[in-house]
C-alpha cells in the first residue's frame, strides 16, 4: 500500500532554508542588542533556540555568519526601495516619493536594523568583504535616484549650482543622517518628521514637492 505524504510537509531544503532565516534573525537580534563585537556563535544560537552544533553546521563560522546577515538586510533594503519605485506608477515625483517614503518609515526605519546597518558600517573601513557587499547595491540605488531627478528635472529644476549628481547623494546623505538621529533621538524625531525634511529639501530644487500637506 502506497504511503500518503502529508501534504503540509516541508522538505528538508525547505527546513534547511528555514533554520539558517532563523539563525541570521537571531545574528540581527544580537547586533541590535549588543553591538557588534560581542556578537558569538554561542549567543546567536541560543537566541534562536538552536544548538550551538546546528549554527556551526549552517555557517562554518562567525564571519561567514556576518557575511550571510548583511547579505540578508541588504536585500531587504534592495527589495525595499525597488519595490516602492515600481508599484508608484510613472509620474517620476510619484516614484522618488515612494522611494523616500520606503527607506524613511517602517519596517527599513526599524530601530534594531538600523542599528545592525550603523554596526556594519562602522566596521567597513576595516573589513573590505562588507564593503564589496553594500558597494554596488550602494551605487544601484543612487544611480535609480539620480535617473528619478532627471526626469523630473525636464519640467523644471532650480540648481542653486548643484548638478543632479550632487543632489541625489545630498538626499542620500539626509536619509541616513535621518538615520542616525531616530536612533539619537527617539520619540523626538519620528518618519513623518525624516520624510518632510527630505521633501522640503526635493521642494527646493523641485517645484513639483512644494506641497508638503499633500504628501505627509
Amino acid at each position: 500500500m502506497a504511503v500518503l505524504k502529508n501534504p503540509n510537509a516541508i522538505t528538508r531544503a525547505e527546513q534547511k532554508k528555514l533554520t539558517r532565516q532563523k539563525i541570521i534573525d537571531a545574528t540581527f537580534a544580537v547586533i541590535a542588542k549588543e553591538g557588534f563585537s560581542d556578537v558569538t556563535m554561542a549567543k546567536v544560537a541560543e537566541t534562536a533556540g538552536l544548538s550551538r552544533g546546528i549554527g556551526n553546521f549552517h555557517f562554518q563560522s562567525k564571519e561567514q555568519l556576518l557575511l550571510e546577515t548583511l547579505r540578508s538586510i541588504q536585500r531587504e533594503f534592495d527589495v525595499a526601495w525597488t519595490s516602492a519605485v515600481a508599484q508608484a506608477g510613472p509620474s517620476p515625483v510619484d516614484q522618488l516619493r515612494a522611494l523616500v517614503r520606503s527607506l524613511l518609515e517602517p519596517p527599513i526605519a526599524n530601530p534594531d536594523r538600523l542599528s545592525v546597518w550603523f554596526a556594519y558600517w562602522g566596521e567597513m573601513p576595516s573589513r573590505a568583504a562588507y564593503a564589496e557587499i553594500c558597494a554596488a547595491p550602494d551605487r544601484e540605488w543612487r544611480a535609480a535616484i539620480e535617473k528619478i531627478l532627471h526626469q523630473i528635472a525636464v519640467d523644471k529644476f532650480n540648481s542653486h549650482g548643484m548638478n543632479l549628481q550632487a543632489v541625489a547623494y545630498s538626499l542620500t546623505a539626509l536619509m541616513t543622517g535621518c538615520w542616525l538621529e531616530y536612533l539619537l533621538s527617539p520619540g523626538s524625531f519620528n518618519p513623518q518628521d525624516a520624510v518632510h525634511a527630505c521633501f522640503a529639501f526635493l521642494a527646493s530644487f523641485f517645484p513639483d514637492f512644494k506641497h508638503l500637506d499633500e504628501t505627509i
